[in-house]
């Protein structure tokens, strides 16, 4: 049986997800927790005052935030951030875009964010890919400034630098010299040196789809963004991931190159628009 974890509010920036992915990590842990159980420890009087929260039907109020607060036994610093990211839930209209910019330009909540967190496994940081394959430019230069500006600010100078150094200490990338040059290449793929986690996968992937919206904004000729909405029976749905997978793998070997100018991203995205209901 899976043992329960603690989860850091601090590596959310969304308030009904960190509820939900504790709702979810308490089911797994135990399969007789329901929100019934859950809405009787806050001292709730029904379980739709918890449910419309999560469901995204109606906001915590001050009672319920209070009661969560003391539920997960948050210090003045957590239930400060619990308390400002619904306020900017509020104000951005659940929008996520909106929701990650306020919390980019809140330098106090973001000062707390990553005084709080622990560093993010190379594995799930698109930076640390982007990084990595930026060493096989033929204009790299080893430097977090030349990274910043290689990525039109994408990655900053001093994250940039660390993650180079980062990628070099976890042999991802081997320095050596030639004629008194320094030479950083790939030596192996970044693999997970830490737990998986749900998370952590969770923020991974939410980077990427970050980009591709920013990617909308780009030259034409130099992107392609294409969607399909289809019907399909659930049968199927294995041979279309396999399809995707294949896809991804073969596009991958024919597209990619040692010799390169320039670095992009792929990203494919598959999911259901619908849901049956549960009986």
């Amino acid at each position: 049986m899976e043992k329960e974890t603690s989860i850091n509010i601090f590596n959310y920036s969304d308030y009904r997800e960190f509820l939900r992915d504790f709702f979810d990590m308490k089911k797994r842990v135990n399969p007789s927790w329901s929100y019934g159980l859950w809405s009787s420890k806050l001292g709730l009087n029904s379980i739709s005052s918890i449910t419309m929260v999560i469901n995204g039907q109606r906001h915590a109020g001050k009672k319920i935030q209070k009661s969560l607060i003391t539920f997960f036994k948050f210090d003045e610093k957590e239930a400060y951030y619990f308390e400002e990211l619904i306020k900017i839930s509020k104000s951005s209209k659940n929008d996520p875009n909106l929701t990650i910019l306020m919390l980019e330009q809140n330098s106090e909540l973001k000062e707390l964010r990553e005084k709080n967190t622990e560093s993010v496994d190379l594995f799930f940081n698109w930076k640390a890919h982007c990084v990595k394959e930026l060493t096989q430019l033929r204009d790299f230069f080893p430097s977090g400034s030349w990274i910043e500006k290689r990525t039109n600010g994408l990655i900053k100078k001093d994250e940039g630098k660390e993650l180079l150094d980062e990628l070099l200490k976890a042999k991802f990338l081997e320095r050596s010299y030639l004629n008194g040059n320094e030479i950083i290449a790939p030596s192996s793929t970044i693999i997970p040196t830490k737990e998986v986690t749900k998370e952590s996968a969770h923020s991974y992937h939410k980077g990427l789809m970050e980009n591709s919206f920013e990617a909308i904004k780009k030259d034409k000729n130099k992107r392609s963004l294409h969607a399909t909405t289809l019907s399909l029976s659930t049968e199927n749905i294995q041979k279309a991931k396999d399809i995707i997978r294949e896809f991804q793998i073969e596009f991958s070997e024919q597209i990619e190159s040692s010799d390169a100018d320039e670095v992009y991203q792929l990203n494919i995205q598959f999911f259901p628009l619908t849901e049956t209901e549960k009986e």
